[in-house]
């Protein structure tokens, strides 16, 4: 008799475990295989905020609001270039970068900047951030897949 409880027990843990998996899966509006929310790109807007800069990019599926930013670019795949419109010095000023996940796809997703001061795909006085995706599981890959939010208080 023991056997068999163990036997249904773990065939219960397993099902509730795929389960949880695919629900998590299936729920988030941007997975994989999942019809994407679709709306036009809309103007920036401002965010009500008492940071000093603040930009939030949500990958074409909502606005893109920002605060004190005079200019974004997607030169490539994963970067992202911002141009703060008042005076930004990253020794004393930190920037925050944190993923949105409502308008980002995948699970295992990464977002950072970049100090001016060092190696950078974008112009002089920009910051930058970078984006990724772990692939499944794998090595991190560029990707434009992912929604973030950028703060400098």
């Amino acid at each position: 008799m023991k056997p068999l409880k163990v036997t249904v027990s773990i065939a219960l843990a397993t099902v509730l475990a795929f389960s949880v998996l695919s629900f998590a899966e299936e729920t988030h509006h941007n997975a994989e295989g999942a019809t994407p929310a679709v709306q036009p790109p809309v103007p920036e807007t401002a965010f009500a905020t008492n940071a000093k800069v603040a930009y939030f990019y949500s990958r074409g599926f909502g606005p893109a609001r920002s605060k004190n930013v005079s200019e974004f670019s997607n030169p490539s795949t994963g970067i992202y270039c911002v141009l703060p419109s008042v005076s930004v010095n990253v020794e004393k000023d930190y920037p925050l970068v944190s993923i949105e996940w409502g308008y980002s796809a995948g699970a295992a997703l990464m977002a950072y900047w970049i100090d001016v001061s060092a190696y950078t795909n974008c112009p002089s006085g920009y910051l930058e951030v970078i984006t990724y995706d772990f692939n499944a599981g794998g090595y991190p890959v560029l990707s434009s897949n992912v929604a973030w939010d950028l703060v400098i208080e």
